[in-house]
């Protein structure tokens, strides 16, 4: 068993170690996403941020006069932190890989910033659809799921040939099993690294990789999770009760549904669709252990302003918590800054370990190589010592192909 782990593990990380290393690398840029796509676009925070907050009519009439054609909005992602702009988001336009998005001031809805999403010019978003769909679509997408997969097989198969076999000094191969040599043998080195920093990862990784298999296969691991935990069907999006009449604001849609999350923070609004669907709201409720994702949500009547619907994140079934953790597991946000560090740092272990992987395959190849090349320059001269035909000396240098390759 032992020895089918090291196979499945050797050459499945020769073969999409590099694939698994460049999303693993993107993903520990997006840590920071924001904090990055504001250092790489300044004037997306160059407004007061002392002043007046604007409404969200407001914000909202800004950014659509802004947009060619006059689209109409779809949703509002409200500031990340003191300083950072609302986005408001429009629909696709044909042929672009994403959305239309807007940034605009909070305070005085000054248009910041108007950019394609996923496009080169928006580096972050790019970055973004790189990690997640290998800029390929769904199919990419798909790819991402497998390879979050094989990330799992990985940390089981590596555990396993990282765990010190059975002996009498058992005790000194369990604190070499966690410690780098300094032998100062350089292959004995990347063997070590490639060992301790795997199974110090391996934690991480494996949070990391289910978590992503998690986003990108969310119904066939909903069954998964199901069969262990409870999980409660999720809630139908209820609609406007009436399609007449005059709508409410996004504003007054806002306020109602504060109500059913006292101490909440706003985090997105959901316009209506159409005449008859309601309003969308995303809360980060109090207590709630993340920071920058809302997962408490409320629907509201877009005519009559009732409160449709409220679903509080810390009152629903396990299940049903374990799936909505996933998102912020991924990204270190419901770990906090230093959980946001250590994921960062996870994303740079795949690469890690597949250049020491790469290393250690290679060094064993060429000590192969040289070794068979040894024997049969041994077995040339022996042969000539005993008068051995020129025919046979090339039997014996075919004989030896196999073994080399």
């Amino acid at each position: 068993m032992r020895k089918t782990f090291f196979i499945l593990h050797k050459y499945a990380g020769l073969t999409l170690g590099l694939l698994l290393s460049l999303i693993g690398l993107t993903g520990s840029l997006l840590v920071f996403d924001h904090a990055l796509d504001e250092t790489l676009a300044p004037q997306t925070v160059a407004f007061n941020p002392s002043a007046q907050p604007a409404s969200y009519a407001e914000i909202f009439a800004a950014a659509q006069a802004a947009v060619p054609g006059n689209p109409t909005p779809t949703r509002l992602m409200t500031q990340r932190q003191p300083g950072s702009p609302h986005v408001v988001r429009f629909p696709t336009p044909e042929g672009a890989p994403g959305p239309i998005e807007v940034a605009v001031s909070p305070t005085d809805a000054e248009v910041l910033a108007v950019r394609g999403w996923g496009t080169p010019e928006y580096t972050m978003t790019w970055l973004y659809r790189l990690h997640y769909t290998l800029l390929s679509g769904k199919n990419g997408k798909t790819v991402v799921g497998f390879m979050g997969l094989l990330l799992m097989v990985f940390c089981i198969t590596g555990a396993v040939l990282w765990w010190p076999k059975k002996s009498k000094t058992s005790k000194g191969k369990w604190k070499r099993a966690f410690s780098i040599s300094r032998s100062g043998n350089r292959f004995r080195f990347y063997f070590d690294v490639h060992k301790v920093f795997g199974i110090y990862f391996l934690p991480l990784l494996l949070m990391i990789s289910f978590s992503g298999v998690t986003l990108v296969f969310p119904v066939q691991v909903e069954a998964v999770v199901g069969t262990l935990f409870k999980v409660e069907p999720r809630p139908a999006l209820p609609g406007s009760g009436s399609d007449s009449g005059t709508p409410i604001s996004a504003d007054q849609a806002v306020a109602i549904a504060h109500a059913a999350f006292p101490g909440g923070e706003l985090k997105r609004i959901y316009l209506p669709r159409d005449a008859g669907d309601s309003y969308g709201l995303s809360f980060r409720a109090a207590g709630e252990a993340w920071t920058n994702y809302g997962a408490s949500v409320a629907r509201v009547d877009q005519y009559s302003g009732e409160l449709l619907m409220s679903q509080n994140v810390t009152e629903i079934a396990l299940g049903n918590k374990i799936l909505r953790w996933q998102f912020p597991l991924h990204n270190g946000d419901a770990l906090g800054i230093v959980g946001r560090w250590l994921v960062l740092l996870a994303g740079f272990a795949p690469a890690l370990l597949f250049g020491t992987g790469l290393y250690l395959w290679w060094q064993k190849r060429q000590l192969k190589r040289r070794t068979t090349a040894q024997a049969v320059r041994k077995s040339n001269r022996a042969n000539g010592r005993t008068g051995a035909s020129p025919s046979s000396s090339s039997v014996s240098s075919t004989s030896s192909t196999p073994a080399e390759v």
